[in-house]
C-alpha cells in the first residue's frame, strides 16, 4: 500500500503453483539446449523439470550446447512467451518467495507487515481493483485499461470530472493524474511492455513532457523495473516502454476470455465460507461452487474442506450449483 493507503503492488502464491514454476529472481541450474542466433540467445532446460527459459548469451561467454549453467530468472511467463534468464555463475541457488518479493519493493527498508484474515475488504478490493477494466483517476473520472498483444491502451474518461482554469490547464491536470494512475495500475497488475496513454487535448510540449515526467515519477515510486517513456506525439499518445517482471495478475487469475478460472472461483468461494464460519460460529452453512470450480476441487488432490474443518469444525458443506459465482448461505 502507498502512503494513501492504496494498493500498489499484490503478491500471489498458490497450492497449484508447486515448487517448480520459474518465479521472478530464482536461481536454477539448466542445460543449453539450442542455439538461437536470431534472437540473440539460447532455449535452455532447466535441471528440476520445470520446463524452458530463453536466456540472453553475451559474445564471448564460450558457452556450448549440452553445457550446464546457473541462471537467474529476469521475467516471468506470461501468455505464450517463456520466461526469460540471464547467465548467473557465481549467484548461489535460489527460489524465490515472499521475503524476496518484499526486497525488491522500493520501499521494502519502510515496509512493514500485518496479517489480516481470509476475506479481508482491503485485500478483495486491492485484487478486484487489479482486474478491473475502467478504474477511477483521482481528482474525477476514468480510466480505461486493456491488454492486447502488442500492447496496453489505457483511454481517459473526463466524465464527472470537475476542474477550473483554462482548457489547457484542465487537459494538463487530467493527464498527469491519469499518467500517474497508469504507472500504478501498472505496478499493481504486473503490466510491461509497450504502454501507451490516449491523451486529454488540447497538449503543448511543456505539457507534454509535464505528463511524460508524472508517469516516471510515479512509476520509480513503485518499481525498480527499467522503464522509458516519450511525451505525448502530436497525436496525443503518450508511450512508455517497462520491463517484464511477474506474470501479469490476469494471467494467473482468469482464462483467455477474461473469466475467473475454476482455481480462482473455487478459492475465492472458500475465503467466502471461511470468512462467514469465523462469524457465525453456530451456524451450520453451505457453500455452493460453480460446477467446473467444484471439478477443480475434486481432482486438485489438496484437502481444502479438511483444512477449512480442522480450524472451524465439520459444520459446513460444499456443493456444486450452476450458478457463476460462488454462494454461501
Amino acid at each position: 500500500m502507498d502512503e494513501s493507503g492504496r494498493p500498489v503492488a499484490l503478491w500471489l502464491d498458490r497450492w497449484s503453483d508447486g515448487t517448480l514454476r520459474p518465479r521472478l529472481g530464482d536461481v536454477r541450474e539448466a542445460r543449453i539446449r539450442k542455439f538461437d542466433p536470431g534472437q540473440g540467445g539460447a532455449f535452455a532446460e532447466l535441471a528440476d523439470g520445470a520446463g524452458e527459459v530463453f536466456v540472453r548469451l553475451p559474445p564471448g561467454l564460450g558457452i556450448t550446447e549440452g553445457q550446464s549453467i546457473r541462471l537467474r530468472i529476469e521475467a516471468e511467463a506470461r501468455d505464450d512467451k517463456l520466461p526469460r534468464a540471464a547467465v548467473a555463475p557465481e549467484a548461489n541457488l535460489n527460489r524465490a518467495g515472499f521475503d524476496d518479493w518484499v526486497r525488491r519493493l522500493p520501499s521494502a527498508s519502510d515496509t512493514s507487515i500485518e496479517s489480516l484474515a481470509p476475506g479481508a475488504a482491503e485485500l478483495e478490493a486491492a485484487f478486484n481493483d487489479a482486474l478491473s477494466p475502467a478504474v477511477q483517476i483521482p481528482g474525477g473520472g476514468r480510466m480505461r485499461i486493456e491488454r492486447a498483444a502488442a500492447l496496453i491502451a489505457a483511454d481517459i474518461d473526463t466524465a464527472g470530472r470537475t476542474a477550473r482554469g483554462s482548457a489547457a490547464s484542465r487537459a494538463l491536470q487530467v493527464n498527469s493524474a491519469a499518467a500517474a494512475e497508469l504507472a500504478r495500475q501498472c505496478s499493481l497488475r504486473g503490466l510491461g511492455g509497450l504502454v501507451v496513454l490516449d491523451c486529454v487535448a488540447p497538449l503543448n510540449q511543456d505539457s507534454g513532457r509535464k505528463v511524460r515526467d508524472a508517469f516516471l515519477t510515479a512509476w520509480r515510486k513503485l518499481s525498480h523495473r527499467t522503464v522509458r517513456a516519450e511525451p505525448p506525439s502530436v497525436f496525443g499518445l503518450m508511450e512508455a516502454a517497462l520491463a517484464w517482471g511477474e506474470t501479469p495478475l490476469a494471467g494467473r487469475l482468469l482464462d483467455a476470455a477474461g473469466v475467473q478460472t475454476p482455481e480462482t472461483l473455487c478459492l475465492a468461494g472458500l475465503r467466502s465460507l471461511q470468512k462467514a464460519l469465523h462469524h457465525n460460529r453456530m451456524d451450520r452453512l453451505t457453500l455452493r461452487l460453480p460446477a467446473a470450480a467444484h471439478a477443480w476441487m475434486q481432482a486438485s488432490g489438496l484437502d481444502l474442506a479438511g483444512a477449512l474443518a480442522e480450524k472451524h469444525g465439520a459444520r459446513f458443506e460444499i456443493a456444486a450449483t450452476e450458478s457463476p459465482q460462488p454462494e454461501v448461505a
